[in-house]
């Protein structure tokens, strides 16, 4: 989630009067819900403006579009969106397998890619207070996937020392960057990932069970 110093450096109003704390929150939380209970394909500034009750050009004053709109949203830490849930088995491989796998079917499905693609676009858009967000997003921790790593840390799993985080990114942020460019990994693209980076996490006595 982001801080209250983070959130008050997103994006100035680009012209008219300075805009209501109360009444930019109310927006974010409105896309939020609407997020929620329908896809983002569904969703319209018209929509966004009736949940939070203001005004369309109140919205189009503060942001470029709706995906700008999301994009804050999702940066800020207002809509956490976890496709997949990680499994915990005890068996790192497996785990990881599992969720990844997961992760190219959702992520795949064609109204995420065009959300990604959206939400890429706007971040390009973007101002400085954008560009801060992006860097500090808690998006990119990978959550669920740094959390199981964090386990296996703990079970003494891992090697000493390891940057759990950098770990996540470097199974996550390759799905990623397949997401945006439209390419559909394989099942063996997703085994080979895991085990290269599992190769360097493991302690040598902890394997790597395959099934």
């Amino acid at each position: 989630m982001a801080s209250e110093a983070q959130r008050s450096e997103i994006v100035e109003p680009r012209r008219g009067r300075p805009r209501s704390e109360a009444s930019h929150q109310a927006v974010l939380d409105a896309t939020a819900r609407l997020l929620r209970a329908s896809p983002y394909e569904e969703l319209t500034v018209e929509a966004i403006a009736s949940e939070a009750g203001v005004s369309k050009q109140t919205i189009y004053r503060w942001w470029k579009s709706k995906a700008a709109v999301v994009l804050e949203v999702m940066l800020t830490g207002d809509a956490e969106i976890e496709l997949v849930p990680m499994p915990s088995t005890g068996d790192l491989r497996a785990d990881c397998l599992t969720w990844i796998r997961g992760m190219i079917v959702e992520a795949f499905r064609e109204t995420h890619v065009g959300m990604a693609r959206s939400l890429v676009v706007a971040g390009l858009q973007g101002d400085p207070g954008t560009e801060r967000l992006l860097q500090q997003a808690s998006m990119w921790d990978h959550g669920l996937l740094a959390e199981r790593l964090r386990e296996a840390e703990r079970a003494g799993e891992l090697r000493e020392g390891v940057d759990v985080a950098a770990a996540a990114s470097a199974i996550g942020d390759p799905l990623i960057f397949r997401m945006l460019i439209g390419s559909a990994p394989s099942r063996g693209w997703a085994e080979s990932l895991v085990d290269v980076v599992l190769t360097g996490l493991l302690r040598p006595e902890a394997g790597t069970d395959r099934p």
